[in-house]
């Protein structure tokens, strides 16, 4: 597609329990895919674009990791596209652990 960016880095399908919080509210949704620089969550709650945001990653094995991001793309789609078109939220990462980084390589 025209004007669309080139990512830096390819995108790995994997479903991770996500857990944030959001307007003192807990919430939750399941990995997309996942990148070093960033992740996109399915989630019936959708934060603004622009939202800075920490959320917990489940990793296998009972582990977890706290990753810190601003928000660049939230959308919902209409329910009759839902099995096809994934409802939910594009996480820049600005913070990672090294736990995240080591969790990636071994994919």
């Amino acid at each position: 597609m025209a004007g669309r960016k080139k990512r830096s880095f390819e995108r790995t399908k994997r479903r991770l329990l996500v857990e944030f919080n959001l307007g003192g509210a807990n919430y939750s949704g399941f990995t997309n895919d996942i990148s070093p620089t960033g992740l996109f969550v399915r989630s019936n709650r959708l934060p603004d674009p622009g939202t800075a945001l920490a959320v917990s990653l489940h990793l296998p094995e009972g582990k977890h990791v706290v990753l810190r991001g601003k928000v660049v793309r939230s959308f919902r789609v209409p329910a009759a596209l839902s099995r096809l078109i994934p409802s939910g939220f594009a996480l820049q990462l600005s913070d990672s652990p090294e736990d995240y980084f080591q969790f990636l390589a071994s994919l």
